[in-house]
C-alpha cells in the first residue's frame, strides 16, 4: 500500500501485463507502438526468428529450382558483346547456375544474420546519438519490424507457384510491390535499382524500425525515424553505386 497526497492508502499500480508471443507478432502489424513499448520492457526472439526462418525457408525451396539463371547469363553476354565459345558458356552457365541455387538454399540463415547485423548497426548508431537500449532489445524489436517482409515472403510464394521459371534479377519485382518493374534490370540497372529500392514493404519496416528503436533507445519517434531512414539511404548510395559498376562492366 501506499499513501496518496492526501494521505488516503492506495493499492500500487500494477505492471501492464506482458503479450505473449503471437499477440506481438501481430501487434507490430496492426498497433506498433503499444506492442514495441512492451518488447522493449521484456524483449523475446525465438518466435519472431522461427518464423522468419520457417517462412524463408519455403520461398528458397520453391524459388531454387524456378531460377533460370541459363537465360540471364546467355542475353548478359549478349548485351556485353563479349563472345564465349559453346563450352565456355555451358560451363559459365552451369557454375553460375549452381552457385546461385546454392546462395538462395542458404539464404535462410544469411538473412537472420543480416537482421543481427542490422540490429547492431541500429543500436551503435541511436548510442552515439545519446540513446540507450541493450543488443538484447535491439534485436528483439529488429526481428518484430521484420516482419512485413514474412508478409511480401508468403506473397512472392504463392506467386511463385503460378510461374515455370523467373531471371534471378528479376525476384526484386515478383510482388509488385514497387516500381522496379518499369526498368529493365539489364539494360536500366540504376534506374532498376532506385525504383525497387522504395518498396511498400520496406516503407512499412523502416516505419516500424523507428517506432520501435524510439522505445529502445527512449529517443522521441522523430529523431529515431531521422537516425533510421539515414541509415537507409546510406545504404541505398550504395546499392544504386553498385549498380552503376555493374552497368559500367556490363557495357565495357
Amino acid at each position: 500500500m501506499t499513501d496518496s497526497p492526501s494521505g488516503i492508502p492506495q493499492a500500487p499500480v500494477a505492471p501492464p501485463a506482458t503479450k505473449n508471443a503471437l499477440d506481438r507478432m501481430a501487434g507490430v502489424l496492426f498497433a506498433p507502438a503499444e506492442t514495441f513499448e512492451d518488447i522493449a520492457r521484456r524483449p523475446n526472439f525465438v518466435a519472431p526468428l522461427l518464423l522468419i526462418f520457417i517462412t524463408s525457408t519455403i520461398f528458397a525451396v520453391i524459388l531454387a529450382p524456378k531460377l533460370d539463371f541459363d537465360t540471364m547469363i546467355r542475353e548478359q553476354m549478349a548485351q556485353s558483346g563479349r563472345q564465349m565459345s559453346d563450352s565456355d558458356m555451358e560451363q559459365a552457365v552451369r557454375i553460375g547456375g549452381a552457385f546461385t541455387k546454392a546462395l538462395t538454399y542458404a539464404s535462410p540463415i544469411f538473412g537472420i544474420a543480416m537482421i543481427a547485423i542490422v540490429a547492431g548497426v541500429l543500436l551503435m548508431a541511436f548510442r552515439l546519438m545519446g540513446g540507450e537500449g541493450t543488443y538484447k532489445q535491439a534485436f528483439s524489436v529488429s526481428l518484430h519490424a521484420w516482419l512485413p517482409y514474412v508478409i511480401a515472403g508468403v506473397i512472392g510464394s504463392i506467386i511463385l507457384f503460378t510461374r515455370e521459371s523467373i531471371a534471378p534479377d528479376l525476384i526484386p519485382t515478383l510482388v509488385r510491390s514497387n516500381l522496379g518493374f518499369l526498368a529493365d534490370p539489364r539494360e536500366q540497372g540504376v534506374l532498376f535499382a532506385l525504383l525497387s529500392s522504395f518498396d511498400i514493404f520496406t516503407i512499412w519496416v523502416l516505419a516500424l524500425f523507428s517506432i520501435g528503436f524510439s522505445y529502445v533507445s527512449r529517443m522521441a519517434k522523430g529523431k529515431s525515424a531521422a537516425i533510421v531512414v539515414s541509415l537507409w539511404v546510406i545504404l541505398l548510395i550504395f546499392k544504386l553505386g553498385f549498380a552503376f559498376l555493374g552497368s559500367m562492366r556490363a557495357g565495357a
